[in-house]
């Protein structure tokens, strides 16, 4: 800023102001656009978060289902042989939902640990930026009021 001979301390706090609020505005953008895009990200993780849980609640309804066909049978013998068949099979199906599970959650955690990870360094790389144009307007305030002070002596 290079004060005119017209120029005031006035007009360079007004420059000051000004560019403080640019500073601000670009901030505020800039926290925005990490804010969409880490909201984005989340919406295109890897695991499909749906389809497992789809996988879990089949699972289960097929457990539960082999139950019931137990659960009918009035013949003690064949009740417990029935559900020593069937319990086979249902520790096979939550073996296979414990291991899906597992490693759904493992995925989803190191995403969403990606997205979290993306948004703090976007924020803060805003904020650095933030920083250095309130240092610049503060550096060029200095200078206009110097400027003045040497023309009024």
């Amino acid at each position: 800023v290079t004060p005119l001979p017209d120029l005031d301390i006035d007009d360079c706090h007004d420059e000051f102001t000004m560019a403080c609020n640019n500073a601000s505005l670009v901030y505020s953008k800039a926290f925005d656009l990490c804010e969409l895009n880490a909201n984005e990200s989340i919406i295109s993780l890897e695991v499909d978060v749906e389809m497992e849980r789809l996988q879990i609640e089949l699972g289960a309804s097929a457990v539960c289902g082999n139950l019931r066909i137990c659960e009918v049978l009035d013949d003690d013998l064949q009740y417990f042989q029935c559900i020593s068949e069937k319990g086979n099979s249902n520790l096979d199906i939550l073996t296979e939902i414990t291991y899906n599970s597992t490693s759904a959650y493992t995925r989803l955690r190191e995403d969403l640990d990606a997205v979290h990870r993306y948004f703090l360094l976007c924020s803060l790389e805003a904020q650095a930026k933030y920083m250095e144009d309130i240092r610049q307007a503060n550096r060029e305030l200095n200078q206009c009021r110097s400027e003045i002070d040497e023309l009024m002596e």
